[in-house]
Parts: structure tokens; sequence; C-alpha cells
């Protein structure tokens, strides 16, 4: 039987360190886990990380186009599990990064047509804290990587999440936001 775990949330919110969590903990009881991350290192996610680095309409709409294809093609790899967990980091509410009347429509639209997470977590992050986080990585900076466009994304996030989606706070430092994920994975799997 395969599970879908979804991981969201705007740039700098803890994604990937909540992701190796996971799957250290369903790893830890035996169990089979893929993680999906994107933009990924396959050939769409290396164009989609590239054009974010643009500032323009033109790098906004490549980066759309080959983000959607890099997660499709996660998607399809994700069908052809057979049993097993899959953790996609980034996924849905990626929608929230489109300008606040597409992201909507969009997020409708491949709501409907992917697989819908069995655990769709919305990492929830301060975009000051986030901002703060995101400078103690050693990378460039991306389009959307300031504090005003990160609370522009949350907020359309967070209102795209609000009736599906499970909001855990990683605006504090320490092990709360882990031992809430925890707990919910937990509940959800009946372990």
């Amino acid at each position: 039987m395969r599970y879908l775990i979804a991981i969201d949330g705007i740039d700098g919110c803890g994604k990937d360190s909540h992701a190796l969590r996971i799957r250290r903990t369903l790893e830890d009881r035996g169990e089979k886990v893929v993680v999906f991350q994107h933009p990924s290192d396959r050939m769409f996610g290396r164009m989609s990380k590239k054009a974010v680095q643009g500032s323009d309409v033109v790098a906004l709409t490549l980066t759309t186009i080959f983000f959607t294809l890099d997660v499709l093609m996660s998607v399809w790899r994700y069908r052809r599990m057979r049993d097993g967990t899959a953790i996609f980091v980034r996924y849905l509410l990626g929608t929230a990064y489109l300008p606040p009347h597409a992201a909507h429509i969009s997020y409708r639209f491949f709501r409907r047509t992917l697989p819908f997470p069995d655990l769709p977590l919305f990492i929830d992050i301060d975009p000051a804290v986030a901002i703060r986080r995101i400078e103690l990585r050693d990378q460039a900076r991306e389009m959307f990587e300031t504090e005003r466009r990160l609370a522009r994304v949350r907020e359309v996030a967070k209102s795209i999440a609000a009736e599906e989606w499970i909001l855990i706070d990683n605006s504090e430092d320490g092990d709360a936001p882990f031992t809430r994920v925890t707990d919910v994975l937990m509940e959800r799997r009946h372990y």
C-alpha cells in the first residue's frame, strides 16, 4: 500500500528538515520511504532552480512551468510505486507562489487532478524568521526570498490550506514542531 505525505510551506520554513525527520521515523519502523524534493536535481528541477534566480515575469513563468513538470515527474514515479511512503517536499501549495488570482484557480485544478496527500502538512513560519534562516544558508537568494514576498506567499498558502492541511507552526526554534509532526503522523498511521 502506498502512502503520500506532502510537506509544503514558504522558503525557509523547514520543509527539508521535517521530511528528513519523518523519513527517519518511518525507516526506523522498517518502512520503505522515498523523498521527492521540488525542485529536484532532475532536468526540469534544475531548470526551475536556474529560472528562479531571475526577477522578471519571464523568469516567473519559466520557474512555474519547469517546477510543474518536475512535480508531475514525481507524481508519475509515485504512481508506479507499489508500496511504501512517498514524501513530497513542495507540492500542491507551490501554487501560492503564483499571483493570488491564479494561485487559487491553479490549486483547485491540481487538487482535482493530482493525488491528494494522505498527510498534508503546511509548515508555517513568520516571514522574518524564514529570512533569518535563509540568510544562514550559503546560497544565492531566489526571486521570492524577501520578507515582503514571503509574507504574500504565506498569506495565499494559508488561505488555500485552511480547510484540508494540517498547520504546523515552525516559527520557534526547538523540537516542538517536530514533536507535533510526529504525533500527527503516528495518529494518522495508527501506530
